[in-house]
């Protein structure tokens, strides 16, 4: 009887104990399952995988595509209602959240007459882009779909970036007419003549005058309503910029002229240097350009006065040349022998510079903490704001044409082989580059691990799988504690 006793009460405990292990597995089976249904759940759900996709072909792209376009989420809280000068700020950046990197996927192009460049930056209004081309065509593009609502003809190319108010769209063009068109129709209001080409951008000071400038260095201000001439000045050398700042408008000329007016017209300051200015950019601290001799400078809003000058290529010729951008307390310049330079606003003191394998004449947009930049080795590539560091590139499918606008997530270009392009990119995950497969993976090994053991309890179980500590209800009491 003892021996049977015992041998019952071996049985009943390699029972319970079976039981026990079969209920942990079933238990641990059942969390897992459902961790990996909300996972797939969670792959399903989101951006672009949710199948409302739409197919569209631009109305004048040769070659058509079946081309693919993805619902916007809308990021415009920062930028601008209206584009009331070149890159819309006076810093010079045109670039709104999020950071994207690839992969890229091509939403819709633009080829243009007879492959025509495009070196018209866009203007971005109510999601449509305002842009020239070489062709002698002004366009009004939907941003997301890559539709023309309209196209004005001209008889020269455009190379300028247009103005746009609330009514009405600005620019002018190499035929040495400025004109205003009908922002939502492309009908002309009215045109008025400088004699010479038209480089440089158009602007809107103190929502009255339309300023720009000509080849032969003449400045003028036309009535915003009419097309009048209000005032004019010269200033030698073909016109570039301008920017406005504080009821200021400031031009610089190829002649390396730099100079400040009020709306009255009257020179506020000037400043004569032997070597070519870039257009220029400003904040409400000072004024920056570049000039060929290598040299950044930042000029004094108030008088003019050189606040810093820092030298960082030593060339003669043709280096820093694209319009320098501002972000908070950093300047990017560009130079014409592949570099980009980070330098700080404050004092000019380099910060960092990155080299490329070909010319940067176009100022680069900044999104978050990523600077996108169009290198004339046919790429776009993508730094990190703080450290220069090359997070990424793609290619453009020429030479850079036009300055890049960053919007929603969206990076728009034009460039030299007639394409404009809008490339839609992967914003990155903040905390993991892993893909759901690899996480779905990595839950299954860890599944199989942990049904073998046998010390462990089933909260230690599932405390030691991916995102267990959120079950913990020590840890969640000290969540709950520090809220």
């Amino acid at each position: 009887m003892h021996k049977s006793h015992v041998h019952i009460e071996e049985s009943i405990k390699i029972s319970r104990n079976t039981d026990s292990r079969h209920i942990l597995i079933i238990g641990i089976s059942l969390i897992v399952a459902l961790i990996l249904l909300f996972l797939i759940s969670m792959l399903f759900n989101s951006p672009g995988s949710d199948g409302g996709l739409g197919q569209v072909v631009p109305a004048d792209s040769s070659d058509t595509e079946t081309l693919t376009v993805i619902e916007d989420e809308l990021f415009l809280e920062e930028i601008p209602e209206f584009w009331l000068q070149a890159r819309a700020l006076s810093t010079g950046n045109a670039g709104w959240g999020p950071d994207i990197v690839a992969p890229f996927d091509k939403l819709w192009f633009i080829r243009s007459n007879a492959g025509r460049e495009f070196f018209s930056s866009p203007a971005f209004v109510d999601g449509v882009l305002y842009f020239g081309c070489n062709d002698g065509n002004l366009r009004a593009v939907d941003a997301a779909h890559g539709s023309v609502k309209w196209t004005f003809a001209t008889v020269c190319g455009i190379s300028g970036e247009p103005a746009v108010d609330s009514t009405t769209v600005y620019f002018g063009g190499q035929d040495g007419i400025i004109y205003a068109l009908d922002r939502f129709s492309g009908n002309k209001r009215w045109s008025a003549g400088l004699g010479y080409h038209v480089f440089c951008n158009t602007a809107i000071l103190s929502d009255t005058l339309i300023l720009t400038g000509n080849s032969m260095g003449k400045i003028c201000a036309l009535n915003a309503r009419t097309g009048e001439p209000v005032w004019d000045d010269e200033i030698g050398g073909i016109i570039l910029g301008p920017v406005i700042v504080d009821s200021m408008a400031v031009f610089s000329t190829e002649s390396g002229n730099i100079v400040a007016f009020d709306p009255e017209g009257n020179r506020l300051w000037a400043r004569d240097y032997s070597s070519q200015a870039s257009p220029p950019s400003a904040d409400d601290t000072g004024v920056y350009a570049g000039f060929s001799n290598g040299v950044v400078r930042k000029f004094s809003l108030h008088d003019g006065h050189v606040m810093w000058e820092t030298d960082i290529v030593s060339s003669a010729s043709r280096c820093l040349l694209a319009r320098p951008v501002i972000v908070g307390d950093v300047v990017l310049a560009a130079t014409n022998d592949g570099q980009l330079i980070s330098l700080a606003a404050s004092d000019g003191t380099l910060l960092w510079r990155q080299n490329f394998d070909n010319w940067i004449q176009l100022p680069p947009a900044v999104g978050q903490e990523m600077v996108y930049v169009a290198c004339d080795d046919q790429r776009m590539h993508i730094l990190d704001l703080n450290t220069g560091a090359k997070l990424d590139s793609l290619e453009m499918d020429g030479y850079s044409g036009t300055a890049p606008l960053l919007v929603n997530g969206t990076l728009y270009f034009g460039n030299t082989s007639g394409d404009f392009i809008a490339l839609r990119g992967t914003v990155p995950e903040e905390d993991s580059l892993e893909t759901a497969e690899e996480l779905l993976e990595e839950l299954s090994d860890a599944v199989i691990e942990e049904a073998v053991t046998d010390e462990e309890t089933p909260m230690e179980m599932i405390q030691a799988l991916p995102g267990g500590r959120e079950n913990d209800p020590e840890s969640a009491a000290d969540s709950t504690e520090t809220e």
